[in-house]
């Protein structure tokens, strides 16, 4: 379940169209500066499928967005049962958009995507390697919806995460 959630913090990830307010105290530049509204903390709820012994359920997490040095946006997600930091960021060189994770599970990731909105990588936790398409939808300044994708072997697992502030 928990390489699963991981994949939440991704949701309010990068670029959506469109820029937000920029927070005095931070901001990030170039290609990352339309992900400046994300700043700050939001609540997010996302529908988990039965998986690992679990059945369907909801899980409830806040996300807390900051800018890192190098121009990356960091965020550290957290709820009852878990805890994630995930790292965002823009590739002049390859003109690419990259995420990286990690979790209190030892379940870690990473992808990229051309256009900040669809990315697709893998996530691994042990020997398990899993391929993961994640697609970001910022429906107002105040409301992100993100819609995973999670296959291997012969599982194959849809997540649906809503965040607002």
């Amino acid at each position: 379940m928990r390489i699963f959630i991981a994949w939440i913090v991704v949701l309010a990830i990068i670029v959506f169209a469109g820029s937000g307010p920029v927070h005095a105290e931070a901001a990030l530049t170039g290609q990352m500066a339309s992900s400046n509204y994300l700043i700050g903390n939001w609540n997010c709820t996302t529908k988990l499928p039965p998986m690992m012994g679990q059945p369907a359920h909801t899980e409830q997490a806040t996300v807390t967005f900051e800018v890192a040095p190098a121009n990356v946006l960091h965020d550290h997600v957290a709820s009852a049962e878990y805890a994630g930091d995930d790292y965002f960021g823009y590739n002049d060189r390859t003109k690419t958009y990259w995420s990286a994770s990690v979790d209190n599970s030892g379940a870690h990731g990473g992808a990229t995507s051309t256009d900040g909105l669809t990315y697709s990588g893998t996530s691994s936790l042990g020997t398990v390697m899993m391929n993961v398409t994640s697609t970001y939808t910022k429906v107002s300044a105040n409301n992100i919806t993100f819609h995973e994708v999670i296959s291997g072997g012969t599982m194959q697992a849809t997540i649906d995460s809503a965040c607002t502030r």
